[in-house]
């Protein structure tokens, strides 16, 4: 019976330090990969939220602004004005709710046509600014 008890099969407290150590390397970078993933989510997140609204000013424009109108404004007589938000408001006859600084450059272009460039400025963030381009055909 003396034999079974000295032959003893275990771990040795060196073995589970160093296995407790080499658990804790890998968790630590899992964990620094997780808070870089949700950094990257929420600026992309931010880039959306203004491109998408950059889209939607340029609907704004393309279904509500017309060239008489624009040259109903007196800096935009000669069809190459910028224009900010309230402006565009009182163009477009509806109301614009963002947090962002708007502001809409007109310039005439080639066939009749007037370039509108939208820009999108996050005040908080000017990485996450946009910038949209379209043309008013009428």
């Amino acid at each position: 019976m003396g034999n079974k008890l000295d032959n003893q099969n275990g771990l040795t407290l060196l073995e589970v330090l160093l296995s407790i150590v080499i658990l804790s390397i890998v968790l630590t970078s899992f964990a620094s990969f997780f808070s870089q993933s949700a950094m990257f989510v929420k600026k992309n997140e931010e880039k959306l939220s203004t491109s998408q609204t950059s889209q939607k000013i340029v609907n704004l424009i393309e279904l509500n602004i017309t060239k008489s109108k624009l040259q109903t404004i007196s800096d935009c007589a000669d069809l190459k004005c910028t224009l900010n938000e309230d402006d565009l408001e009182f163009l477009s006859g509806q109301t614009i709710n963002s947090t962002y600084s708007i502001s809409a450059i007109f310039t005439p272009g080639e066939e009749n046509l007037i370039l509108a460039k939208v820009a999108i400025i996050d005040s908080d963030d000017p990485e996450s600014s946009s910038e949209t381009f379209t043309y008013i055909r009428r």
